[in-house]
């Protein structure tokens, strides 16, 4: 089952949070969560990292609270690699690195939503396709990263203009295979109400990690999962299971 009592997907102010490490820790320990993974947004010239692991390292000897640092990267081409600074694999203490599908990740680089619709209505593209290319990228940057959580998984599909029930079944395996082949986690994200229970259900039921996150940018919103319930509520409970979430 997923735990509520953890967040895994939570900014600051290092990238577009409006909240601070120190008050994002201090929300979570009133919340009385178990686990809070501190995230922020990089791209390849991202040169604080240093600096954000340094100010993540005083709030891991809080009691009771297992502190956590991430950095979230958008998916760039087909092959899935991620829009990283260089020498991430080389920095001690990012314990996290979440994938995203902010963009769509095509053959040449990423390409914005709105014009992938666009090519979608125009009929240059059909939805299988697209979804294709997604779930390519997405098995391609699992195989490639270490340390990884498939963030808001397939959050892209409905702006541009597609339905994650159009994700076929065999689409869904081959996610959960490569997820299991990396040792990655999946989130289920309250922000983007993704993945939908069919989803987390074939995840579930494929043994991969599931863990929630609020995708906060402010501290009010952390360990908060109002939306979510309705996805955890429509996943058949033999699909969940309880598993460990290491590290």
């Amino acid at each position: 089952m997923i735990a509520f009592d953890e967040d895994f997907h939570v900014h600051s102010t290092f990238s577009d949070g409006a909240s601070t490490l120190a008050e994002n820790v201090r929300v979570a320990r009133e919340r009385r969560l178990r686990t809070l993974c501190l995230v922020d947004h990089v791209r390849a010239d991202t040169a604080w990292l240093p600096d954000f692991v340094r100010a993540v390292a005083p709030y891991r000897s809080v009691p009771g609270l297992r502190v956590l640092a991430g950095v979230e990267a958008k998916m760039l081409d087909q092959t899935g690699r991620l829009d990283v600074p260089p020498d991430l694999d080389r920095t001690d203490g990012i314990d996290l690195v979440l994938i995203a599908d902010h963009q769509f990740p095509g053959r040449d680089g990423p390409v914005h939503p709105a014009v992938m619709s666009a090519a979608l209505s125009d009929g240059k593209l059909s939805a299988a396709e697209v979804i294709e290319g997604l779930v390519t990228a997405i098995t391609g940057a699992l195989d490639r990263t270490r340390r990884g959580v498939v963030a808001h998984l397939f959050s892209l599909l409905p702006k541009m203009g597609l339905d994650e029930e159009q994700v076929p079944a065999a689409l869904l395996n081959e996610v959960a295979a490569a997820a299991l082949r990396a040792d990655a986690l999946v989130e289920v994200n309250e922000k983007w109400l993704c993945p939908a229970p069919r989803t987390v259900a074939a995840l579930a039921q494929a043994g991969v990690r599931l863990v929630a996150g609020s995708d906060s940018h402010h501290c009010r919103d952390i360990g908060v999962y109002d939306t979510m319930q309705p996805i955890m509520r429509g996943v058949p409970v033999t699909a969940l299971r309880s598993r460990p979430v290491p590290v």
